[in-house]
């Protein structure tokens, strides 16, 4: 930008400021009895009251005609911004209502559900760490876990992030989900067309095998995703592409195990051996992407048994739940559902709706249908938390700092700005008064 450009710019939010402040003199002088009085950087003072505090900017409200502006810290006095961190500090954003893990820890068996979020240490100091620690009874650290940052090629490896979470999650008393699968979500390095089945699981074993023995003996680290997005919607196993810019899973090089009809790939077997082994005291789980398509979870379900026949042990299923807004009107989706979790229950697995959001499409957004699809799906879930564990996590906190894919289709439970949306009141509503639940299964079903 130009100096003549600057110059101007600066000169308009001089006079902008000048509208505000001036008037205000006289005001501040004649008034009396008010939360604070702020002082500009200029020198220029009024009565009013803070009513929010983000990064660089906060609202107020001028107490001589309850006038709220929203302006940038910067034009305030030192001591109002040492003012402004010190009320931030107190005085967050809260959602009406009660916080959705204090409701959990009121009205529900302790260890039959959790309710949990998502997020990166990294986004935390950007709002969403305030918002995961209140709110949520355990955390699914996004990719501070997974094989692309902690080992993505050999001689390469970074826990520092995973460590973290661990020590904070321990600290304010929150379970973990350990989100380390072997997966699509993997490192350039193994994606890279000329990759060797050697090479691939050489690397596999290596990170497996340190992510079970460096986090397994912590008590607050409950669940591990083994494997996830290993079949596709129809039923078959996801594999490589070429290049490296594509959502694929090279691990399928690695081979198969011809010897069992299902023909599932080795890397899965690879996988829960290692955890089977070296992380006893982790709950082990297989997390899907997709919908309610029956193929998918046919396999899936084969893949349970092909495991254990192995020896091996899977502990839970999880479904990613990343849905369009309107998903419980489609249907059978509901249905198809409820049988998916009874199977689960019915086979002595747990089942976990691990990473759900609800995409708002087009440019008028329907907040309120999308606050009735979470409401849906937890509705569903819910019905079975006396039949066997569950639980329930959104993917991403705040819309602003979402999958960047997907950014704009809105799917969290808050906006950009870190508020509640109709959709976090919807899950509120829905846990202080639950749904009747089911009563338990007299057999395992079948679709």
């Amino acid at each position: 930008m130009s100096k003549k450009n600057l110059g101007s710019l600066n000169t308009a939010y001089e006079l902008e400021m000048k509208l505000i402040f001036c008037p205000l003199l006289l005001i501040a002088c004649l008034s009396t009895g008010h939360a604070y009085t702020f002082t500009s950087s200029e020198g220029a003072k009024f009565d009013g009251e803070l009513l929010r505090v983000r990064s660089e900017s906060v609202r107020v409200k001028r107490a001589s005609d309850n006038t709220e502006f929203t302006l940038n810290k910067s034009r305030f006095s030192s001591e109002d911004q040492q003012y402004f961190e010190a009320w931030a500090e107190t005085n967050r954003d809260m959602p009406n209502g009660r916080r959705l893990q204090a409701i959990i820890a009121d009205k529900y068996s302790r260890d039959s559900i959790y309710i949990g979020g998502t997020t990166g240490w990294k986004k935390r100091e950007k709002g969403t760490g305030d918002i995961i620690d209140r709110e949520f009874s355990y955390v699914t650290p996004e990719n501070d876990f997974k094989q692309a940052t902690a080992h993505p090629k050999p001689g390469i490896w970074d826990w520092e992030l995973g460590d973290k979470w661990i020590e904070h999650c321990a600290e304010i008393n929150q379970v973990v989900r350990l989100h380390g699968p072997i997966s699509p979500q993997c490192s350039v390095w193994a994606m890279e067309d000329h990759r060797t089945a050697e090479e691939l699981e050489q690397n596999l074993i290596e990170y497996m095998t340190a992510q079970c023995q460096r986090y397994d003996a912590y008590e607050h680290v409950k669940w591990m995703d083994v494997v996830n997005e290993t079949i596709t919607t129809k039923g078959r196993w996801f594999g490589p592409k070429p290049g490296t810019d594509k959502w694929e899973n090279p691990w399928t090089i690695i081979g198969y195990d011809l010897s069992h009809p299902l023909m599932p790939p080795l890397y899965i077997k690879m996988a829960f051996e290692i955890a089977t082994q070296h992380a006893p005291n982790t709950k082990l789980i297989i997390n899907q992407h997709g919908g309610m398509e029956d193929m998918m979870w046919l396999t899936v379900k084969d893949l349970v048994i092909y495991l254990r026949e192995q020896g091996l042990r899977v502990d839970g299923i999880g479904w990613q739940a990343h849905v369009d807004t309107g998903f419980e009107n489609v249907p059978y989706n509901i249905e198809r559902l409820h049988e998916l979790i009874d199977w689960a229950h019915s086979n002595e697995l747990s089942f976990h709706i691990t990473e759900m959001n609800a995409w708002l499409g087009g440019e008028q957004k329907d907040y309120e249908a999308q606050a009735e699809t979470f409401a849906a799906i937890l509705e569903a879930l819910l019905e079975h938390r006396l039949n066997g564990e569950i639980s329930w996590n959104v993917w991403n906190i705040t819309d602003g700092l979402a999958w960047i894919k997907n950014r704009d289709k809105e799917g969290t439970l808050f906006d950009a700005n870190g508020e509640a949306k109709p959709a976090y009141y919807a899950v509120q509503e829905v846990l202080e008064n639950p749904p009747a639940p089911r009563a338990p299964l007299a057999s395992t079903p079948n679709f």
